[in-house]
């Protein structure tokens, strides 16, 4: 059997070149006269301007250079990936260079291009918009419209990047998009989402102009809409959807409503808190509801989660779920719930509680997992908590029924902490397991939470 490399079709070593740095690809040229100028047909490009050396101007100018003669001579039939990572600099600003850009993406159309991925992050520039929220373009190069009427684009991936005219988008075959940190009018990512009717995977992250968003789509089946904290309104018609990664303040006056979430399983939730930065910008959100308005907001939402079977859920602090109507307006709302996820911060009396109301509107929670992170809110740290204060906690349905792995991540052995695992250990009927990822300090041992339990069946590992 031959161990020859050079007895490879071109296929699988041009797939091999792919893999390589650009300036390896390039080296491979000088093996043999079959080698030569072989780089410049791999079906897979990516130039990443942070990998080259030199002063600012000169790793600009040299970046560009490259990966316009690397375009200009390429010589495969069709181009499977392009992915161009740039970072703007003091000395060499993004708009001096549009048109190399401008050559870049259009001989990536004419190569039929399938996966497009680009990141032009401003790095001279900390605020990409003014305090009246207006879209400010003037130092900024905003992608050509042609772009958009790629019939053989795949897969887009935008980053850092600014929308200009669409010019009437058309990505009929387009089946993932991901839109992070865009920067566009308020209708150009909601004209663009509407006309890529085949997509199966979405993601909007960070984009801080976006008000409103209407996603309706057929075949979509994942979907994340995070951080972009301007949004009033979030509409979703996909009876396809199987995977949901939402963020925002649930307690906003978010207008957020499913049509008919037929397939919804696994969806993680985050709570913002109450600044949160992005972008060189501070989004200031306005002051909690009562606890009756967020009870009956929170409910709304939990209405449109009624088929989930994976729930996340990540919070700058459960105090915000403290609150003991949630258990009259939403009770056993989340009932199809079997592995619930929880990360924050449980370091208060009230902390508590509001993981327990949690707990008791999902009554058939099978696993469960305990992300402990620091207090990063404003509120004091409640340093009181103590077994002789007795806590009400609410009646927990999944302790008596179906609860049987637990697992704690960050675990100190805190008061709080210990507090909420010995309600879990005391009530918990068919609790099999319990394992224990400890935090950077340890306050307890494993001697001593095992004297916490009440079953010799319950396994602690750590």
């Amino acid at each position: 059997m031959s161990t020859n490399i050079n007895d490879l079709i071109d296929d699988i070593l041009l797939c091999v070149i792919s893999f390589l740095p650009p300036k390896d690809a390039a080296r491979t040229s000088i093996l043999c006269r079959r080698w030569r100028y072989f780089y410049r047909r791999c079906p897979s490009i990516a130039f990443d301007q942070r990998n080259f050396g030199g002063d600012e101007e000169f790793r600009t100018k040299r970046f560009l250079n490259i990966v316009s003669s690397t375009l200009l001579f390429y010589k495969g039939e069709s181009l499977e990936q392009f992915k161009l990572v740039f970072n703007a600099n003091a000395t060499y600003e993004l708009s001096n260079c549009p048109t190399y850009f401008d050559s870049f993406l259009r001989t990536a159309r004419e190569k039929n291009i399938r996966s497009l991925c680009l990141e032009m992050s401003y790095a001279s520039s900390s605020v990409l918009h003014d305090k009246t929220n207006k879209l400010n373009t003037e130092n900024e190069y905003c992608l050509p419209s042609y772009i958009f009427k790629c019939a053989s684009l795949q897969m887009l991936i935008l980053k850092d990047c600014t929308l200009g005219t669409l010019g009437s988008p058309s990505l009929q075959n387009l089946v993932v998009l991901h839109l992070i940190r865009v920067e566009s009018s308020k209708q150009s990512i909601q004209e663009l989402i509407t006309n890529c009717i085949s997509l199966r995977e979405l993601a909007v992250e960070g984009c801080p102009l976006l008000e409103k968003l209407q996603i309706s789509l057929l075949k979509l089946e994942t979907l994340s809409v995070r951080c972009c904290h301007q949004m009033k309104s979030l509409r979703i018609n996909a009876p396809n959807l199987f995977s949901l990664n939402f963020e925002a303040d649930l307690f906003n006056k978010l207008d957020f409503k499913f049509l008919k979430p037929e397939e919804l399983r696994c969806v993680r939730l985050g709570l913002c808190q109450q600044k949160e930065y992005i972008n060189g910008i501070i989004f200031e959100l306005p002051e909690p509801l009562s606890s009756l308005t967020r009870a009956k907001e929170f409910t709304k939402f939990a209405m449109e989660l009624l088929n989930a079977k994976n729930l996340s859920l990540a919070s700058s602090s459960f105090e915000d779920f403290a609150i003991e109507e949630l258990l009259q307006f939403a009770p056993l709302q989340l009932h199809k719930v079997k592995h619930l996820s929880l990360k924050g911060w449980i370091g208060s009396r009230k902390s508590i509680l509001g993981v327990s109301i949690l707990l008791a509107l999902m009554p058939s929670i099978e696993s469960l997992i305990l992300e402990f992170t620091e207090n990063t809110t404003e509120k004091p740290q409640d340093s009181t908590v103590t077994d002789e204060e007795p806590i009400d906690f609410p009646s927990i349905d999944c302790l008596n029924y179906t609860l049987k792995r637990i697992t704690l991540r960050n675990f100190v052995g805190d008061e709080a902490e210990l507090i909420l695992l010995k309600h879990f250990l005391e009530h918990a009927v068919f609790l099999d397991e319990i394992r224990i990822g400890w935090g950077k300090e340890k306050h307890v041992n494993l001697d001593d939470i095992n004297m916490l339990k009440n079953s010799k069946s319950i396994n602690i590992i750590d």
